[in-house]
Parts: structure tokens; sequence; C-alpha cells
């Protein structure tokens, strides 16, 4: 592989045979670059979190959180377990310690799933220094027992090593399904052990009890030896029992919340002492905490950073709740914030996507069902280039197609105005023609149409004659069906004009022009989170599909995956969102920025450098330009000479990002401050072409 050019690695001079955790840093990096660089080259669609989640932090079923610094920056990542993704997520802290912004990082645990998913587990992780070498270990906890890794990199860049010896004596008495908490309960420098024991698959100790487990080895050597006095007084909790330890009154011992399969958690003060803790009730602590949800799932960390424990815990659908300590270090008081850790997601799940602009403000607003049947609505208060999704109530908020609603926005009678088409569980199609004060179920349109199971409806004049045909996918391949409309909203089966197209199972279909040559493709989501795509290579008039396996192979969600596409960037591509059953949604930026079509390469009129995004960035920051064709030449494939540099403050050259020719045609580069070693600041990229065309943008790096 060759690196562009500029490309610069820095390395500090030292003795590299007398630092093994160096060399393996050395050895990871470059792994890392080789395959990000590939990554870049092949990526069409990059996934961008903070557009449904303000602190780049998506959820999963069931997630249990955990807070450490692990890579060395002075604040908290976070680590999530869940029982729905079978591999743990982890999520750098980009802000700083006192406003975090998150985003995941997807190689940090690759190593551990490598091998697939057998023998791992992503229920409950939990890290600490259990070997006293003065960085993080990680234990993960689940199906298998509790598994070690042990961090044979450093506190700044781990790299895991399973050791299979820790914990094969506690793995024999704890179940499949046992949540851990470590802390020195006796003071004698070493880490003890507390398991909550929940629901193992194949019999095992009583769901809901806590079981102790002393150190009765060293810092650098633990041996766990089960003995129950430190767990004494603690009842059984429920179903599960989800303990969590944090000094919160600052008087040199620890306090234990256990959260459980209930809406609400047992709290127990330390009325003992370091060396002997007594766990003692108090009801009145967390007795503020909100009782809505269930599966309650605890963690503490001083995430705002100042000097004292907040509450952040995990539920049954995934969501994240932050409760600020508005006490002391020594008193503390606890209140819900809802500025952390908020998602725009479906309650319930089975989310999925249609985006149009329904409230008539120049942006694209998006419409989900859910599992229940209902409508859910999410205004977008942002703007054509900036989404920006909020929950809103609307007229057509108590409507109810049944179980797995898939609402459309389509305006069926041409009369300028939204109304909404959805599918259902049973297979039938429901239209609702909007009156301007509310919806009107119509029975006739489509009270003829039945399909067995899991209709999913999407509209589109595949034949370019004036009028919208419907298409509805099916739970089963074989009830696809495709209708036909005569121009008088008579809708007649015609399956021919989605000849050679097989569905997946559960298919939730939609039309865009997504290889940007002037006519609808097909893409559908199936059960498997997956998407399968055909295009259309045949015209605007008589389609062909043919399948096409590579555009979307990035693209994948969980299961029962739901797209649909809008430019909600302002970038003039087609970007797309994908709804899954677990009711999240998932933006992926469009990145085909040159389009070839037959032979032509289509690009701007004039030169444009775009503004970076994101801005403010830290690290990775992405920069967009044009080179156009010239009103003046023919020559499609002519080459112009020109650079790209960025330079701080003082006019300093700090990178350059291209030098040389490049082609007609829109690009995007990638700017990593981090290569270049930069501080935070104000910095100026500049684009200069032998055409006489310069300009300068300024962005803002915070570190």
């Amino acid at each position: 592989m060759n690196f562009p050019q500029n490309f610069k690695l820095f390395f500090p001079k030292r003795n590299l045979c007398n630092n093994r955790s160096y060399l393996i840093k050395l050895i990871l990096v470059a792994v890392f670059l080789l395959s990000y660089h590939t990554f870049l080259l092949a990526q069409t669609w990059i996934k961008i979190d903070s557009i449904f989640s303000s602190s780049g932090v998506i959820v999963n079923s069931f997630s249990a959180p955990g807070f450490c610094d692990l890579d060395g920056d002075g604040d908290f990542d976070l680590i999530l377990g869940n029982t729905s993704l079978n591999r743990i997520k982890y999520f750098k802290n980009i802000g700083t310690k006192t406003s975090p912004k998150f985003f995941e990082d997807t190689l940090m645990f690759a190593s551990i799933y490598a091998g697939g998913y057998a023998g791992t587990n992503s229920s409950y992780p939990a890290t600490c220094d259990l070997d006293g070498d003065g960085d993080f270990d990680l234990i993960i906890s689940g199906y298998n027992g509790m598994l070690f890794y042990k961090n044979i990199g450093d506190s700044t860049f781990a790299v895991w090593q399973k050791i299979d010896t820790i914990f094969q004596n506690v793995n024999t008495q704890i179940g499949t399904d046992a949540k851990p908490a470590f802390a020195d309960l006796d003071a004698d420098s070493d880490l003890d052990l507390l398991v909550g024991i929940g629901e193992s698959l194949f019999g095992g100790p009583t769901a809901g009890i806590t079981l102790g487990f002393r150190n009765i080895g060293t810092k650098f050597n633990p041996i766990f030896s089960k003995d129950n006095s430190l767990a004494a007084n603690i009842p059984d909790a429920g179903l599960n029992s989800y303990p969590a330890f944090a000094d919160l009154d600052a008087d040199g011992d620890y306090e234990l919340l256990i959260g459980r399969d209930l809406s609400s958690f047992l709290y127990y003060a330390n009325t003992g002492g370091p060396t002997n803790p007594i766990w003692t009730r108090n009801t009145t602590r967390f007795a503020g905490v909100e009782t809505k949800t269930y599966w309650k799932n605890p963690t503490f960390c001083d995430l705002d950073g100042d000097g004292d424990f907040d509450l952040v815990y995990g539920t049954s659908d995934g969501t994240l709740y932050f409760y600020k300590n508005t006490g002391t270090p020594t008193s503390p008081e606890f209140q819900y914030d809802p500025n952390y850790f908020t998602v725009i997601r479906i309650e319930g799940g089975a989310s999925t996507v249609c985006l149009a602009d329904f409230d008539n403000d120049g942006d694209f607003d998006l419409l989900s069902g859910d599992w229940l049947g209902k409508f859910q609505y999410f205004r977008n208060d942002g703007n054509k280039s900036y989404p920006n999704f909020k929950k809103t109530e609307t007229i057509f908020t108590n409507i109810d197609a049944g179980s797995y609603s898939t609402p459309v926005f389509v305006d069926i009678d041409d009369d300028g105005d939204y109304d909404i088409v959805s599918g259902a569980l049973n297979g039938k199609i429901y239209c609702y023609i909007n009156n301007g004060m509310f919806f009107t179920l119509n029975t006739t349109l489509f009270g003829f149409i039945n399909i067995l199971g899991r209709s999913s409806p999407t509209f589109v004049d595949i034949d370019n004659d004036g009028d919208l045909d419907l298409l509805i996918a099916a739970e089963l391949p074989a009830n696809i069906q495709f209708f036909e409309n005569d121009g008088y909203n008579n809708f007649t089966q015609n399956n021919s004009l989605i000849a050679n197209v097989i569905q997946p199972r559960d298919a939730h279909p939609v039309f865009a022009d997504v290889d940007n040559d002037f006519d609808f493709d097909l893409i559908l989501g199936g059960i498997d989170g997956e998407i399968v795509y055909y295009e259309n290579t045949g015209t605007k008039f008589n389609p062909a599909w043919e399948r096409n396996d590579t555009f979307f192979a990035n693209v994948k969600v969980k299961q029962h995956a739901a797209p649909g596409f809008a430019d909600l960037d302002g970038d003039g591509e087609k970007d797309l969102v994908l709804g899954e059953y677990d009711g999240n949604f998932t933006f992926y930026k469009n990145m085909l920025t040159t389009s070839v079509v037959n032979y032509y390469v289509r690009a701007s009129e004039d030169f444009l450098l775009s503004q970076n995004y994101p801005n403010p960035f830290n690290p990775l920051t992405k920069i967009r330009y044009s080179i156009p064709l010239g009103k003046n030449y023919n020559n499609p494939y002519r080459m112009i000479d020109g650079s790209l540099k960025v330079y701080n403050s003082l006019g300093q050259e700090v990178a350059t990002l291209f030098s040389g020719t490049v082609r007609p045609g829109t690009y995007e580069v990638d700017f990593n401050a981090s290569v270049y070693d930069l501080p935070s600041g104000v910095y100026y990229y500049v684009m200069v072409l032998t055409d006489g065309y310069t300009e300068t943008k300024k962005m803002v790096l915070l570190r």
C-alpha cells in the first residue's frame, strides 16, 4: 500500500528493545492505520452517531454502563454492555472531563471478538487494575461466566490478553448471568468481589441474591474465595442483582447500590468501616429516582468533573439515565439531568423510516412506526444542512394501525399535503387522508390488499408516467406485490415491474436514486439487519433490476433494517437512515462524492471549498472541495494543479492535505490533528489552484 506523499508518522526516540508495551503499541498503530486507510478508500457510507444521539452514544437493549479513563487522557470513557449485540461497545470521550462527548471506537475491543462470538460475553463489563500494574484490566461477565482480559499494553493504550485462570473457581458458583463489582472491602490493598446473581439458563444460584468473594491472594496475584460475610444482610433483590460500589459520603469506605429487575434500587450504607463492611438499608437516598423503567443497572462516576460521584444506570430498552450529584462529596443529592445520553429512538421498538418535509419548513422530518402500531413523529428543528430531530406530538399521534406499523408520508390525493399509508403485522394496508385538522381512515383505496403478514409499503413513479405506483414488501419473499397506478388511483397488481427482485424476509422497501443515474433503485432492509440493493440498470421508463451486494456492504444493524433516504446534510447526496427492531435510528452519511455516468464526470461549474465537518473537531474532521469542468472545457478529464494546506494562527504551515494534479470532480479529505500533534486552537485551510482560484476557511480544534 502506498500512503499519500504528505503522510507522516512521528515517534519519539527511545530504546524500543527495552519497552515491550511500546513495541506492541507501534505494531497495533501500524495495523490500525493500514486498516483505516483501506476502510476509508472502500467506504461509501460513514456511520455518524451524533445525528440521533447528541452525546454520541447509541444504546442497545439491557444496557450495562461502566466508566474509566481507558486511554489515559484525563477524562472518563464509556464501556457499554448489552444482551442484544453480542459484543460490548467502547465510546471514547472526545470532550473533556467536565463536558463529555463520546465517539464509538470499534477497534478497542475488536481483538476480543476477532474469532467470532463463541466463548465471549457482552452482558456486564467491568474495569479495574486487577493485577496491580497501574493500568485497567477488563472483566466481561455473562453466559460464559466471568472472563478476564489482562491489559498487556499500558494506561494509555490497552492491549487485551485473555487469561482463563483468575475466575475458574468463581465461575463454578455464579451461573451464567452474574454481574461483578470490585472494591477493597477489607482495606488490605487488594480488590475483593461481590457478584449479583441473575437468571441462569441452565441452573445456578437463586436469581437475585448477592455473593461475596474475598481476595486471599495479593493485589498482583488475586485469588478469590467465597466469603458471604462480605454480603451479609443483603437480601434477595428479586430476579436479578446488579451491585455497584462508591464512597458516596467520602468517609473512606464503600457504599453499595443494587439494581434489579424491578423499577427501584436497593441502597446500603456502610455502617461498619473500611475493614469490615456492615450493610444497612437506607430507603431515602435514591427514593427520587424515576420508577417507570425496570432492569436498572447502575454505576457511579464523576462524569461532570465537579469532585463527587454521579449516578448512571442502564435499563431494559437500553436508555441511559444520568442523575447528577447536586449535593457535596460528603452529602450527596441526586437529580435527573436529561441533557446527558439523550437518544432519538422509538419507545418500545420496531422503528421504521420515512423522511419528508411534513411541516413545510425546508428540511426533512422523520416518521416511524412501532411495535404497538402507533405513529411516532420527529420534527427536524435544525435545517437542511444540520438536522436536529425532536420527538413531537402531532395530529396523528392517536392513530393505530395495529401491531408493527410501517407508515410513509405520501400525497396520495394530490392536494398538496402529506397523507399517510401504513402496513401492519396483519398484512393489510391502511390509508389516512390528511384533512388539515385531522386524518381520516380511507378503507376503500387499498382495502382489497392483504399480503398475509407484515406489510411494508413504499411509493414510486417507476414508469415515469406522472403518478405514484405502490410496492408492498411482505413477511415472506413470495408475497411481495407491486401495484401499477392508472393515473386515477386505481391500482392493479403487476409484478412484472419487479421481475428478478427477491426480497429478504420481513423486508422494508424504499426507492431512491442512490447511484445518481437519474432513475430509481430499490433498497430493501431485511430481518437480519442487512441491506439488499437492486440497481436499476434499465431506464426511468422501463426498469430492469440487477442485484448489487457491494454498494451497501458496510451497512448493517442488528435486526430488522428499515431504510430511508434524504439529503440530510445539504451536500446534494442522499444520506441513509436505518431503523431497527430495538428502536434505534442509525445515520449513514453518503460519501459518493464523484459519479461517473456514461463516461461523463459530473462536477460543479464553480470551484468550491466547503466548510469542514464537524467544526469544532477533535481530532478528526473532513474537508470537501470541488474542481469544475469549466465552461470552456470540452475534456472532462483535464487535469489541474493545486494544493490544499493547513496553517496555524501564526501563518505557519502545519499540514499538506494534497499537492499536485487533480481531475474535475468532488472530493473529500480527512484531516487528523493527532497525526501532526496539534494543540487546541484556530487553524486555516487554504486551497490554491493554477486557474487563479484561492480560498481560505477557518476551523477550530478543541482538545
